[in-house]
This record gives C-alpha cells, structure tokens and sequence, in this order.
C-alpha cells in the first residue's frame, strides 16, 4: 500500500473511532461491532489500524540495525544461537523474577 493509501486508511480508522466515542458521549447506544471492522483487514489495513491505536510501533534505527544482522546470518549460525538460548538456565526462574519485581 502506498504512503497516500496508508494515510487515507489511518484517517478512515481514526474518523470511526471518533464517530463511536461522540456516540457514546451522546448516549447512543453502542453498535455491536466498529462498522470498519466488521469487514476482514488486509495486513497493510491490519497494520494501520494497530500503528492508530498504539499498538505497535515502526523499528527504530537500532532495531533495523540488529535485524539486518541477523538476517545477515548463515542458517547454521541462527540456529546455532538459538539452540544455545533454549538451553539457557536460570536460577530463579525468569518467570519468577518478574514476580518479584511486581510485589
């Protein structure tokens, strides 16, 4: 999808979301479904529409960085650094960690 498209589509999602919140601040009664998302998103669609609600971001510089190195990678070497994180052991448990850090 072009920039121009991807632009129309986030102001499309972005008019809708408006239009249901004034519903609902005027005591509308609310519809079942969003009427632009009853209808299946492509993944072009499907991306605008998370990128609006915050959902997900664009990669920063850095994280392009890292992914062209990877993908710069021998299948060998990914599977090499993958098999070497699975056999990671943590003592406590990552799991545990974050229960830790939550209390």
């Amino acid at each position: 999808m072009t920039t121009l498209a991807q632009e129309v589509m986030n102001l499309k999602i972005r008019l809708a979301h408006l239009e249901a919140v004034v519903r609902h601040l005027a005591g509308d009664t609310p519809q079942a479904r969003d009427p632009v998302l009853t209808t299946p998103l492509d993944p072009a669609e499907l991306l605008v529409c998370l990128k609006v609600h915050g959902l997900v971001r664009d990669p920063t510089a850095e994280e392009c960085r890292v992914a062209a190195e990877w993908d710069a990678l021998s299948d060998e070497d990914k599977q090499a650094h993958i098999d070497s994180v699975q056999r990671l052991a943590l003592d406590p448990l990552l799991s545990q960690i974050i229960i830790e850090q939550r209390r």
